[in-house]
């Protein structure tokens, strides 16, 4: 069946729900994917949890060569061997990380994640149009093809932005070393510090996972929709308190998918649902009876 043939079918099969009206706003609310970001949030726990052990096991080196030189200044000995073994340790530590990144297996766990979200987004896509159309969408079409590229961005950028935060952090750390024992600071000073500064990069990570997600999340919903011919769409938020206020004000109004709405008044920026920082606010698909264009079963129709 060509592409015009393939139109004229599907809105034969979805007249009856539009009756005399030309648009159709979407009868459900999709759902945003929270068990997937908590899985990813789980994932970038593990495997920060790899520097966690690689620290563990290679502070008590530093802190026996940080008592030896306290003792040695004390004696007026010479104290050339703690940045010695602090760069050594670091380096095994880096060394370390490398390996075990590669046993973690971070982009395999990563491609399950972005199949995951992939999943759920096109099952909340079919319910949406089962219930505001009354047809079933194939089951086997957005497989394959339809994502690949979209899938593959994604999961390149977050085994980049992922893999990088334990690098990152061991950087800081030699750093915190270096200068706290320069300075004179103590080794419990010096080893809080550390701790507090693998905290912070935990939470970066899982909040990178959190935005991260929510983009690709939006940006599946995206193509779903641009694909079946959708135009419109209804700017929906997840109605709790951390939406921003810039979000609420575009909540339950119409845009189209060729111009995205003000986000930000102050800077002018522009974005779709998802694609704002933690972003999980969702777009209801406004159909139009002129341009719908579904991959749909015979069985659905009516």
């Amino acid at each position: 069946m060509n592409d015009i043939a393939h139109k004229q079918a599907t809105r034969e099969a979805v007249s009856a729900k539009f009756r005399s009206h030309k648009r159709l706003i979407c009868k459900t609310e999709p759902l945003y994917p929270q068990g997937a970001e908590r899985e990813y949030q789980r994932l970038t726990d593990a495997y920060m949890r790899l520097l966690n052990q690689t620290l563990k096991a290679h502070l008590p080196e530093i802190k026996a060569v940080a008592r030896h030189e306290k003792e040695a200044k004390a004696r007026h000995d010479d104290t050339s061997d703690l940045m010695a073994v602090v760069n050594r340790a670091f380096t095994d530590m880096g060394v370390e990380m490398e390996q075990k990144a590669d046993s973690f297996g971070l982009r395999q766990k990563i491609e399950r994640m972005a199949n995951l979200t992939r999943k759920l987004t096109v099952q909340e896509w079919k319910k949406a149009v089962k219930a505001t159309l009354g047809i079933d969408i194939l089951d086997d079409y957005y497989l394959g093809e339809f994502y690949r590229e979209s899938m593959q961005t994604w999961v390149d950028k977050n085994v980049d932005l992922i893999s990088t935060v334990p690098k990152d952090s061991l950087g800081k750390m030699k750093q915190i070393v270096t200068e706290g024992y320069m300075n004179g600071r103590t080794t419990t000073a010096i080893i809080k510090d550390i701790q507090q500064a693998y905290g912070v990069d935990k939470r970066r990570a899982r909040l990178w996972a959190r935005d991260q997600l929510a983009k690709l999340n939006g940006d599946l919903a995206k193509k779903q929709q641009q694909d079946a011919g959708v135009e419109e769409y209804i700017w929906s938020t997840s109605g709790d308190s951390r939406v921003r206020l810039g979000h609420s004000r575009l909540n339950r109004k119409r845009f189209r998918w060729n111009t995205p709405p003000v986000v930000d008044a102050k800077t002018g920026r522009r974005c779709h649902p998802g694609e704002d920082y933690e972003c999980r606010c969702v777009a209801l698909p406004v159909f139009d009876i002129d341009t719908i264009d579904i991959p749909f079963t015979e069985k659905g129709g009516g």
